[in-house]
């Protein structure tokens, strides 16, 4: 072959090469285009509106409602016992037996404690036989003082028939004098047996006090409750040798429960016995108890400027008792038919009030609000937000007028 058909033949397989390469070109180049043209545009609608999703600021919302309010004033106190008082010993003896503990409930005049009373029985017994003895002499002096009345009787009789016999000179003088004298005798007897009458009458009135006051002195060795209620402390021991005045139990009264708090006068005008008070136990307020106004004192302390509001309540548990720790509101005022919203969906910002309400497109709305009653999960709206509309009550902190939103649920 011969050297230029050699390099003839070398040209046409370059070209080829180059053929092929260029093809190759071409396909990438136009497969790139298709996809190209098969993406969606980005001003496209619907990738707008996936885009605006995107942005929406999560909330939750609850309707406005109307429904019934009340105001209270709140204040807080401890509850006390209707009565509590210290049982304390009338007279010093030796503790034979006690019969009640702390927390027992007992009953009015039930024995708490006793006292030994031996020897008071024995001046009992020993009064009631003086009292006896001293009646019999009181009989006897009575039988004496009736048969000198008899005496003296017949013979005042017989003197005024020897009287008449000494005037017509049947008697001698000395012998009417005789008659005079026993007479005289007999008198000076019926005075003697009236002292002692007199005097037996005024010791046997003696003997009686002593023996009531033993009596009562034995009634007093069994300590008794003087009210129906709760020991609350007993301080006393079996065996103990007590004077009298000691401090041996200490009895409360827990059927009713008050409590004592102290409001502004300006408040406290607002207030009438009779009114309805919610008591809560604690700080939580894990349980609560319905009570009246007692009293509402008439005096304002002249030092805290308040007026002393007395509660009384009837327990609903045993967590209620004296000393317990209680919040008390005493309502004033119902308004039944009042714009309620939840108390969440309120913010305070500059001394001001508002919520943020959701219109017809869920877009933020911030408005101030003038507020009314409150309540423990409710406040009444007075102006700003009508019965229907959406507020925000969660979310809303850093929401602005115009902001998209989207209601997600619990």
């Amino acid at each position: 072959m011969r050297e230029g058909d050699a390099m003839g033949i070398r040209g046409k397989v370059y070209l080829f090469l180059l053929a092929l390469a260029l093809l190759s070109v071409a396909g990438y180049l136009g497969k790139g285009a298709f996809s190209a043209s098969s993406a969606p545009n980005a001003g496209d609608p619907q990738d707008a509106a996936g885009a605006n999703t995107d942005e929406a600021v999560p909330v939750a919302v609850e309707l406005a409602a109307r429904g019934p309010i009340a105001n209270y004033l709140t204040s807080t106190a401890n509850l006390r016992a209707l009565r509590e008082v210290d049982i304390a010993a009338q007279l010093a003896g030796v503790v034979t037996g006690v019969h009640v503990e702390e927390g027992d409930f007992v009953q009015r005049g039930q024995t708490l404690c006793s006292l030994d009373d031996r020897e008071l029985k024995i001046d009992l017994a020993l009064a009631e036989q003086r009292l006896a003895q001293t009646r019999i002499q009181l009989e006897s002096a009575k039988i004496r003082q009736e048969q000198t009345t008899t005496q003296i009787r017949n013979k005042q009789v017989e003197l005024d028939r020897d009287e008449r016999a000494l005037g017509e000179g049947l008697l001698a003088e000395s012998e009417v004098s005789v008659k005079r004298h026993e007479i005289d005798n007999l008198v000076h007897e019926q005075r003697v047996t009236e002292s002692t009458v007199r005097q037996s009458e005024h010791r046997i009135g003696e003997l009686e006090s002593e023996i009531r006051k033993v009596q009562l002195q034995l009634s007093q060795t069994a300590i008794a409750a003087p009210f129906a209620g709760r020991i609350t402390e007993r301080t006393v021991e079996l065996g103990q040798s007590i004077n009298a005045s000691d401090t041996l139990f200490k009895l409360g009264s827990f059927s009713s429960l008050y409590a004592d708090v102290h409001l502004a006068e300006r408040d406290s005008r607002f207030v009438r016995p009779g009114q309805q008070v919610r008591v809560s136990l604690g700080a939580s307020a894990p349980e609560n108890a319905v009570g009246r106004v007692a009293r509402v004192s008439p005096v304002v302390d002249e030092e805290t400027g308040t007026v002393k509001i007395t509660v009384k309540l009837e327990p609903s548990s045993s967590a209620f008792r004296p000393g317990a720790f209680v919040r008390v509101e005493i309502e004033t005022d119902t308004r039944a038919d009042a714009v309620l919203i939840p108390k969440q969906a309120v913010l305070e910002e500059d001394g001001l009030s508002y919520v943020v309400v959701l219109d017809a497109e869920a877009k933020a709305n911030r408005r101030t609000v003038e507020l009314g009653y409150r309540s423990a999960t409710a406040v009444e709206v007075l102006a700003g937000v009508s019965d229907g509309e959406a507020v925000v009550v969660a979310g809303q902190g850093n929401l602005k007028d115009g902001d998209a939103t989207r209601t997600v649920s619990d």
